[in-house]
């Protein structure tokens, strides 16, 4: 009998946006979605459209989004809902939620999943919210230089940066995320890479301090290049 252990493989991420008729989970309808599968270190998008009920709608979910707009385009398609749910159901099947406020995306394609799947929740049980987990890292920054420079007025200097409730893109920008320029915001796969943006900037180490030897030589020798101009 084999005594080797088995290591149960980590859930894949999935990055997650959706455009909806309005912000009720009950009366509105999601018509947009975008998710961003990463397994292995790859990010695979996926975006689907479904036609919504427009008979609740409120105005002004259907101006932010360009509802109108952008389903009047050439070449926009609506997908067959029970395929696109299905193939929804599979790719968040076990995976992690994230996203700006997934938990209301997650009762949005919830509702869609009711129409066909006796488990509507499919995903793991714990959604992360992208701007919250921004909010933790620049707290924790706040905690590093109150410990070296005794001076906690750090964490005072967070909160006046970041406010009160917290704006996404205000604490987007403070992670160095730029947010969403103007022609993808409201876009389900603009605000999805938005997310990942995000949560990169918090979770991933920045490329020169990962680096080899050999690759801050080369870093340092393209930052020549670019300065003088390729000169010898």
């Amino acid at each position: 009998m084999s005594t080797e252990s088995t290591t149960k493989p980590a859930p894949p991420l999935v990055f997650c946006d959706t455009e909806t008729t309005g912000l009720d989970p009950v009366m509105h309808d999601a018509w947009e979605f975008a998710l961003i599968v990463r397994r292995d270190g790859q990010d695979i998008e996926h975006t689907f459209q479904i036609r919504p009920d427009l008979t609740n709608a409120e105005p002004k979910a259907l101006e932010i989004n360009r509802y109108h707009e952008r389903t009047s385009t050439p070449g926009w398609t609506w997908d067959d809902p029970h395929t696109a749910a299905t193939r929804m159901y599979h790719l968040l099947n076990g995976a992690v939620l994230i996203g700006s406020n997934p938990s209301f995306d997650a009762d949005m394609i919830r509702n869609l999943f009711a129409r066909y799947y006796e488990v509507a929740k499919p995903w793991h049980y714990r959604t992360i919210d992208t701007t919250t987990l921004a909010v933790g890292a620049l707290y924790g920054r706040a905690s590093e230089w109150t410990h070296k420079d005794c001076d906690a007025t750090w964490y005072d200097k967070v909160t006046k940066a970041i406010g009160w409730p917290w704006k996404s893109y205000e604490v987007s920008r403070h992670v160095e995320i730029d947010p969403p320029a103007k022609d993808v915001a409201h876009t389900a796969l603009g605000d999805a890479r938005w997310a990942r943006d995000v949560w990169d900037a918090v979770t991933t180490p920045d490329a020169f301090y990962a680096a080899s030897d050999e690759q801050l030589a080369q870093m340092a020798g393209e930052s020549l290049s670019r300065t003088h101009g390729g000169a010898q």
